[in-house]
């Protein structure tokens, strides 16, 4: 906070103020100067700071919201609008292309990474047995350094052994799989409903535990339609723009 300007609007420039502290507010938008989770300073705050009074300060507000730049949530306050990720379901789906074709950048923190026993849900979208080992991996994904989305993924263990040891590579999760000999893959179902974060996916999302997230739950096959993964994405809903391609052939 200590990047934002302090002086007051000009009120002989031949500019109405709101329109002054909307450009102000504006340019520091653009420029990131809010708190992590976008929030911005309360009402009587910004108006303070600019010392207008609040029917000033709300015209400019409604300015911005029209502009698309800020979102006001009854009872707890305004935040910055991200612009929608714009996120393909296709046959190909990959995160890091789909982020490189929008010129973003990608980035993976892995949670967790273990082996388990199979639950009755995850052996049966694997088609293997309740019980049977898959190994576990849960991956948050930024693009340009702000989280979109937490993934947890079930790999049949009997199929990919070593692939935990691969993680602390960095490689790419196809070229992981291509050297442990699954030479290509395709998304072959995206299922895609809705459902409230818990705390800890709220917080490492960085969006209140109030707000919805997208839910795809995905099935991997290889190019015989045997399922190599079994996945769970929850995406912000308010950054990421989910689209469904029909007839997709990459």
């Amino acid at each position: 906070m200590d990047r934002l300007l302090h002086t007051h609007p000009q009120r002989r420039s031949g500019i109405a103020v709101w329109r002054q502290i909307a450009e102000r507010l504006s340019e520091e938008i653009r420029n990131g100067n809010f708190a992590a989770d976008g929030r911005l300073p309360s009402e009587g705050e910004l108006a303070g700071r600019f010392g207008v009074n609040r029917h000033t300060l709300r015209q400019a507000v409604q300015s911005l919201q029209d502009e698309g730049l800020v979102r006001v949530e009854r009872g707890r306050g305004m935040f910055v609008q991200h612009e929608l990720l714009d996120y393909p379901l296709t046959r190909r789906t990959r995160f890091t292309e789909n982020l490189q074709r929008q010129g973003l950048l990608p980035s993976q923190h892995l949670l967790t990474a273990h082996a388990e026993a199979a639950s009755e849900k995850v052996a049966r979208e694997l088609r293997i047995e309740t019980g049977e080992r898959v190994l576990k991996i849960e991956n948050l994904s930024e693009a340009n350094g702000q989280p979109v989305s937490v993934m947890t993924a079930w790999y049949p263990a009997a199929r990919f052994e070593g692939l935990l040891e691969m993680l602390q590579e960095g490689a790419s999760t196809t070229a992981m799989l291509q050297r442990l000999g699954l030479e290509d893959y395709v998304r072959a179902e995206s299922r895609v409903t809705s459902q409230m974060p818990s705390e800890e996916t709220a917080r490492l999302l960085k969006q209140p535990a109030t707000r919805p997230l997208l839910c795809v739950a995905s099935i991997d096959a290889d190019l015989e339609g045997r399922p190599v993964k079994y996945g769970e994405t929850l995406f912000c809903g308010d950054r990421v723009q989910l689209s469904v391609s029909m007839g997709d052939t990459r």
